[in-house]
């Protein structure tokens, strides 16, 4: 004990007065320490539980009622976690079928026994500073009692309609906080009076989406809402089942705070509670080895450098008789200090980081920090504990190393590492290659199965994968020193150095490999992933053409006027084309406001017949039973009852789809449409639908009632009317280039053919071309702009990548993490040579020569270290990219599709990389000499 206080006390004043060396510790420990801190409680601040919801779902009420669906439900306690449909709802007393909440507040309300406060969520827009904004509206009056959902922050609550509050969203938008403004809503416009500004909180928490307030909606008669109930008991576990089977969804503050057991609970209602698992556990287990490691490898080129520059002051110490254990003491003393500091500033910071960024609406919303601040104390112990652990760790190897001593030599100023070990080279060589091959094997068996977990086996297994490279690297930096004959001489004597002095050179170089080892994983596995994302692209229309979509989803001749009218106002000379659908009859499709059809009606059916499949199949095919190598029904694959992606037949003008068949590089095919002839897209390995030339189509169809109180299981039972036509048709291979002349459907027919054919049509959408070229981004802004509220636009840009950002930040995180490293390690190694650098000066030596020297030692410290984590880095990112990339579907059928992983390896990247910043930390590292060295103290 008295070794360890005597050392603790020696640390705290060789800290003292080497302030600059021991600031870079405490930074390179601190930093990783602040970010997990950081993460930990920034999970944990988004993991709003639904006890923490309660205030912005029913503010201080006792419950919050969901708009009834029309069957029973079965819920959880916590009913984000899963409900289950079952039979038809129990009949609500005092209903109005298809009202809103505001119309259904007293049937709520005596049904319950409580006040029933309705809300009701609408979409508006309005013009703003030469902008369209779309406006999200909650209707909601709290008058009757509800607080902590809605906070006044200037003004008044509204008391008409016509008045509303400005929330925080709508204020971050720039809507005005006060005086009029007009809103676009339900196809009209309305003048409304801001009256204040507010602080709403949404259903999960955090500030609400929501821009302004109403009392009362803009239209009453919409269908949805919810209700808060105020006064009264607590809503009871039993309660909240009675009023699921009358179809409500039910949040009851008691039950979430004090949820049934679950032996209360049906088993279906159980596993869904066991699936909700909480995983912060994995993720403290992987973050805390990972900050292990990733400290460890940091700080050891401090400390490494840090016991050679004592080296001298420990041998005299030792030739006065310490033992190896004081000698010993005296370096890790020094990690204790400096580690306790630095974990401990670490952790204090990542909690006040935490805490700043909740206390900015801004920041928490952009880090979905949404919920009430949450600080895990033992998760953010463990982590400070872990941190110093580290530190202490990185201190171990110099400490073991005092040892091994040699007295006469360090007090006459030679000091060479020792051979290095055959057996930790043997030793590292296993564990590299155990660790990659098990990292594959783990990444490989997930991707396969589907399956999530192993979370803790994939650490362990990429911990002996880079700690075994690390202890290859003494024998390697030896074989490269002995292989550096041919190198300039700069080169050569900093590569010998490098092998010669491995106590100092390896911790530097583990520390590069490390970073640069993670870099590579990262760049592999997003540009993989990034790779396959543009595989699964496919184009919606021709590149630089622009749909049209209107507010109700359809789009009347009157509107279609309007609208090509407002465009060529714009841009003159517009090519705009209707863009049709088969009308199949549903009552849906015409809703403006969702609500389900209560009268009779016919449903429409067109379906191509595929070979081996009758009419009635394509409606339902009722003997077909989903396998893996067969998703969508063989005889439902086009037509209104097609089932998949590619399943619908797309209505163009004859002109419009003339265009798309030049586009195609199909010009031969243009005579046989304009004769009658449809368009089939045909995917790679499925069967052609056409014979000799022809697609036999049959049309039918299906008498609907509502008010049926029984259920049709086979749709096609009561097809009526059928008829069956064989069309001319041609074929054209379906791929992703082709498909955005399809509009993402599988059949391209005229308007003139539909209509000889009689099928139905409706048109739901637009197409816009400029003869002049692709639509510009600013076009399309101006477009958008010059047209009604309710319609909007979307031009195909092809596949836009994000990956290009990506790359520029982890680049930049990671040129600023080496040079860091790789400087600090040459500046401390050149304050070990001060005597080398004076005997050079003494010698003649002049500035420049020492400037390459410094120059030459940097970049090889940075390039061995560079290509080593290359080569380390590249297995892990194998293994990540296996479970993002060997799942994925083909965005043309939509079917699943199981096979080898996409590897991308960004060479050129890294290769510049493993370059350029040895280049740079060269540079720099020569421009740091500047004076030249005391040679007249050369023993001192």
């Amino acid at each position: 004990m008295g070794s360890w206080s005597i050392a603790l006390r020696m640390a705290k004043r060789d800290v003292r007065r080497h302030k600059g060396r021991s600031a870079l510790i405490v930074i390179m420990v601190a930093l990783p320490t602040m970010l997990l801190t950081f993460a930990l409680v920034a999970a944990m601040t988004s993991q709003v539980t639904s006890v923490e919801a309660i205030p912005g779902r029913m503010g201080n009420g006792v419950a919050m009622l969901e708009y009834p669906q029309p069957n029973a439900l079965e819920q959880t306690p916590n009913p984000g976690i899963g409900t289950m449909g079952g039979e038809t709802a129990a009949p609500i007393p005092g209903w109005v079928e298809g009202g809103s909440s505001f119309e259904n507040a007293g049937a709520v309300s005596r049904l319950t026994g409580r006040t029933a406060v309705p809300l009701l969520e609408e979409s508006a827009s309005t013009r703003l500073d030469g902008r369209r904004l779309s406006v999200q509206s909650l209707a909601f009056d709290p008058q009757p009692g509800v607080v902590d959902k809605l906070t006044l922050t200037a003004g008044r609550l509204p008391e008409r309609a016509g008045e509303i509050l400005v929330a925080t969203a709508g204020v971050r938008a720039g809507l005005p906080t006060s005086g009029t403004l007009r809103l676009r809503v339900h196809d009209k416009d309305v003048d409304v009076t801001v009256v204040g500004t507010a602080k709403v909180l949404s259903e999960y928490g955090g500030p609400s989406w929501n821009h302004i307030v109403t009392p009362v909606p803009f239209e009453p008669a919409t269908t949805g809402g919810g209700w808060i109930l105020l006064g009264g008991d607590p809503v009871g576990w039993d309660e909240v089942k009675g009023l699921n089977r009358q179809g409500f969804t039910v949040w009851s503050a008691d039950v979430l705070r004090n949820p049934p057991p679950a032996s209360a609970l049906s088993p279906e209602v159980a596993s869904m509670e066991n699936f909700n698992e909480n995983r912060m556990g994995s993720f403290l287990a992987i973050g805390g080895a990972l900050l292990l490691v990733i400290t460890t490898l940091l700080v050891g080129p401090a400390f490494a450098v840090s016991a050679a520059r004592q080296r001298r002051a420990l041998a005299l110490a030792a030739s006065n008789g310490a033992t190896t254990a004081q000698l010993r003491h005296t370096v890790l003393a020094q990690a204790i200090v400096l580690g306790v500091v630095a974990a401990g500033a670490g952790a204090v910071l990542g909690v006040a980081a935490g805490w700043l960024v909740a206390r900015s609406e801004w920041l928490a919303s952009t880090l979905g920090m949404t919920g009430p601040l949450d600080v895990p104390v033992v998760a953010v112990l463990a982590t400070t504990v872990i941190a110093m652990a580290s530190a202490v760790i990185a201190a171990l190897l110099p400490a073991r190393r005092l040892g091994r001593l040699d007295i006469i030599g360090v007090m006459k100023g030679q000091s060479v590492s020792p051979r290095p070990s055959v057996v930790v080279f043997a030793i590292g060589a296993i564990a590299a290659a155990l660790g990659g091959v098990a990292l594959i094997a783990l990444a490989s068996q997930q991707s396969q199965t589907g399956t999530d977990g192993g979370e803790i086996r994939t650490v362990v297994t990429a911990i002996a994968l880079v700690v075994g490279a690390v202890m290859l690297s003494p024998m390697l930096l030896v074989a490269i020193a002995r292989g550096s004959s041919r190198l300039p001489v700069a080169l050569r004597m900093a590569t010998r150095d490098a092998g010669r002095q491995r106590s100092r050179s390896v911790p530097a170089v583990a520390a590069i490999l490390a970073g640069v080892a993670v870099l590579t994983m990262t760049l592999i596995a997003s540009g993989s992933d990034e790779e396959q994302r543009r595989r699964e692209y496919a184009a919606q229309n021709l590149f630089g053409d622009t749909i049209v979509y209107g507010g109700s989803g359809l789009l009347d001749a009157e509107a279609q006027t309007r609208v090509a009218d407002q465009f060529r106002a714009i841009r003159p000379g517009l090519d705009i084309s209707p863009v049709s659908d088969i009308d199949n009859g549903d009552p849906l499709r015409y809703s403006t406001d969702g609500s389900m059809p209560t009268e009779p009606y016919e449903l429409h059916s067109v379906n191509v017949v595929p070979r081996g499949c009758s009419p009635a199949d394509t409606v339902w095919d009722a003997d077909f039973a989903p396998t893996s190598n067969a998703e969508v029904p063989p005889c439902q694959v086009l037509g209104t009852n097609g089932m998949g992606n590619g399943g619908q037949i797309v209505v163009l003008t004859p002109a419009e789809l003339e265009r798309r068949l030049v586009a195609l590089d199909r010009e031969g095919d243009v005579a046989a449409v304009r004769a009658g002839a449809v368009v089939v897209g045909l995917p790679e390995g499925q069967s052609s639908l056409l014979e000799n030339g022809h697609v036999t189509v049959m049309t039918g169809t299906t008498p609907v009632d509502p008010r049926a109180t029984t259920e049709n299981v086979d749709p096609a039972a009561n097809l009526r009317d059928v008829r069956t036509t064989a069309v001319p048709a041609v074929e054209v291979p379906l791929d992703r280039k082709s498909s955005a002349a399809f509009f993402g459907g599988r059949m391209l027919v005229s308007t003139d053919t539909a209509t000889k054919q009689g099928w139905p049509t409706l048109t739901t959408r637009l197409t816009v071309h400029d003869p002049a070229g692709p639509i510009s981004q600013d076009l399309s802004d101006r477009l958008g702009f010059g047209v009604d509220d309710n319609v909007h636009l979307t031009t195909e840009r092809g596949y836009v990548s994000e990956y290009g950002t990506i790359i520029a930040v982890l680049l930049g995180i990671f040129t600023l993490l080496l040079l860091v490293i790789t400087l600090t390690s040459t500046a401390l190694s050149l304050a070990e040579q001060e005597n080398d650098q004076a005997t050079l000066a003494a010698l003649g030596s002049g500035r420049g020569t020492r400037r390459v020297m410094a120059a030459a030692q940097a970049f090889v410290l940075g390039v061995i270290g560079a290509v080593l984590g290359v080569a380390v880095g590249i297995v892990p990112g194998i293994a990540l990219a296996h479970p993002l990339t060997a799942q994925s579907y083909n965005p043309i059928t939509g079917n699943p599709m199981m096979g080898d992983p996409i590897l991308v390896f960004p060479w050129l990247i890294l290769l510049g990389f493993a370059m350029a910043v040895p280049a740079v930390a060269a540079g720099l590292a020569a421009a740091g000499i500047r004076k030249a060295p005391n040679a007249t103290h050369r023993a001192s």
